[in-house]
């Protein structure tokens, strides 16, 4: 009996530590001090911090197309009197700024007909600076005003 209920313990220890760690996939982003709030959460894949394409972005002062026909994202920004141009295509690991190659840890992707794509990548490619705060699981983008 006593085996029965050591093992019970650890099988709930071993539930609500992998409870943890799945809401802990959900980090939390702020832009200039200001918690964002997406329609659909982000989420760290591989060490990445992954979030809704549109949102970032249009966050960011950047537009953003969509080709469908060959599943890529493209995002143009205006500041300062230069101009960025940032493009992603799901799956592929190869992405553009202003016509410079570069190579992706993670690739944008479709989750559930969301295209997310890396924030670090993304925010630094538009020349913006990121800092991940891990003592509270959340990504800091700092934006020159």
């Amino acid at each position: 009996m006593k085996k029965f209920i050591t093992m019970l313990i650890a099988a709930a220890t071993i539930f609500t530590a992998s409870a943890a760690i799945a809401a802990d996939n959900e980090p939390t982003v702020y832009l200039n001090g200001e918690q964002m709030t997406f329609d659909v959460n982000p989420f760290i894949e591989d060490g990445r911090t992954l979030v809704p394409m549109r949102a970032i972005f249009e966050a960011v002062g950047a537009s953003v197309t969509w080709d469908e026909e060959d599943r890529t994202v493209h995002a143009i920004r205006e500041k300062d009197g230069e101009v960025s141009l940032v493009s992603l295509q799901i799956d592929s690991a190869a992405a553009f700024v202003n016509s410079g190659a570069k190579e992706l840890d993670v690739p944008a992707k479709i989750v559930d007909d969301r295209t997310f794509v890396p924030l670090r990548f993304v925010i630094e490619s538009l020349g913006e600076r990121v800092e991940w705060d891990a003592d509270n699981y959340a990504v800091k983008i700092t934006t020159a005003q």
